[in-house]
């Protein structure tokens, strides 16, 4: 029979392809979050834009009719000077308006007749500079294109005309101001860019809110992939915890049960006592995990009520008399009032206060010390062991479920790696702050409360 050999491929290189999968599909998701901010900014813009040059296309067709309305008309004096000045004083006016720079612009007078230009506004633009030259000529082209036509009538003049478009507009009128003359004015304009330059900080703040926007999704999904990959860390974790817990009482279990034929009755008895030990470890552990996942999961119901966390500290504490005595320990309960009470779960206060105090009992060499401190509204409860340093590193990790160092590792005092991850979930339910230090002098571990006072 032809053998076929089965090629896996290594643990970590999965996990590597998972990761690099899952970073894949988080930065595709990302991309189209991005591309969709920028759709919506985009269509915002545009919308804005186009608003706002339809509103300035109407305001400059009424600047340039203000230039008709402003003039003085000195003609019953035969001077061309007052009729120059009379121009001159109104473009002077249509200029000071934001709405008019680097235009295009073009007035003149002109007679009837002859169609002989008496004057324009050509050196007065060249001179002060405000307009743009190429769209002057572009304007001085559409007045020049009106006047065949109106040379030729021997009718009152009165043309109105207007171009609107986003990137140019140009208003053109014509006037008769008399049987011998007419008033000749247009303005080209570029709405795109003075809508642009008249509104400049609002397209500032805008660009500034989409990037912020943009920063925002970016960093949200680089939280998610990191939330995400914590969240498959932190799986694998608790499958190896619980596989490692597991082991070892199985194995125990299993080979007593194989062997359980070949041993006498006392044997019996002693291995009967370590399966069921070994069976309450694994009953105790599998139910700090549920406390743990219905803790986090919101689903926990909390029973609050004064709590007097001292008389809990002394009670729990003579429960453990006996291996305190055993290991030769000194406990030292501190404090300056006779009661602590806070508004909590007592049953969970219980677990809290007694993970604390078992594991102070587990890692010191001699002493151990419980302070009670009231400041203000808060109590705080602290417990120091004079026992090896917990590494800097390693104090955030404290907390996890399933952490344990290796001597704890060994250790068969009541370890199952789930105690501190229970404690944190617990005083997170209650809102409680929290942590641990540790030096060469000994480690604590402490949370602080609301001092509960009863109502009158």
């Amino acid at each position: 029979m032809r053998m076929t050999k089965v090629l896996q491929r290594p643990a970590k290189k999965r996990s590597e392809d998972q990761e690099i999968c899952m970073k894949n599909n988080h930065l595709k998701i990302g991309t189209l979050f991005c591309i969709l901010v920028f759709a919506i900014s985009a269509a915002a813009a545009v919308m804005f834009t186009r608003s706002k040059i339809d509103e300035y296309n109407e305001q400059v067709f009424h600047e340039l009719l203000g230039i008709n309305n402003g003039f003085i008309y000195h003609f019953e004096e035969d001077t061309t000077d007052l009729l120059e000045q009379d121009y001159i004083n109104t473009w002077k006016q249509y200029f000071k308006s934001d709405l008019t720079a680097d235009s295009g612009f073009y007035s003149s007078l002109v007679e009837t007749k002859t169609g002989r230009v008496i004057l324009d506004s050509t050196d007065f633009t060249s001179s002060s500079a405000m307009t743009d030259p190429e769209l002057d000529s572009m304007a001085k082209s559409i007045c020049d294109g009106y006047m065949g036509k109106c040379v030729s009538s021997k009718d009152m003049i009165s043309i109105f005309d207007h171009e609107y478009g986003i990137f140019n507009t140009s208003v053109t009128y014509i006037s008769s101001m008399r049987s011998d003359c007419f008033q000749t004015c247009c303005g080209v304009y570029k709405p795109f860019q003075s809508v642009i330059r008249l509104n400049a900080t609002a397209y500032i703040a805008g660009l500034a809110a989409f990037i912020a926007v943009e920063a925002a999704v970016l960093i949200s999904f680089v939280l998610l992939y990191k939330s995400q990959k914590n969240f498959e860390l932190r799986n694998q974790k608790l499958t190896r915890g619980i596989a490692h817990e597991l082991k070892t009482p199985l194995a125990v279990t299993k080979a007593t049960v194989e062997n359980w034929e070949y041993l006498d009755d006392d044997m019996r008895r002693e291995h009967s006592k370590n399966i069921i030990s070994e069976v309450d470890h694994m009953s105790d552990m599998v139910n700090k995990l549920l406390e743990v996942s219905k803790l986090e999961g919101g689903n926990a119901k909390l029973n609050p009520e004064e709590v007097d966390i001292l008389a809990l500290t002394r009670s729990i504490s003579e429960k453990s008399n006996e291996l305190i005595r055993e290991r030769n320990i000194r406990f030292v309960l501190t404090g300056a009032e006779n009661s602590y009470p806070v508004f909590a779960d007592p049953d969970m206060m219980n677990i809290v206060i007694g993970n604390f105090i078992s594991n102070a009992i587990k890692y010191c060499d001699r002493e151990i010390t419980v302070g009670f401190e009231m400041t203000g509204k808060k109590i705080t409860f602290s417990i120091t062991n004079d026992g090896a340093k917990i590494e800097k590193k390693d104090l955030d990790k404290i907390w996890d479920i399933f952490y344990t160092t290796d001597k704890a590792r060994t250790n068969r005092m009541s370890n199952s790696g789930v105690g501190l991850s229970l404690v944190k979930s617990i005083l997170d339910a209650h809102k409680a702050k929290y942590g641990c230090t540790s030096n060469a002098d000994g480690t604590t571990f402490w949370f602080s409360m609301d001092h509960y006072e009863p109502s009158k």
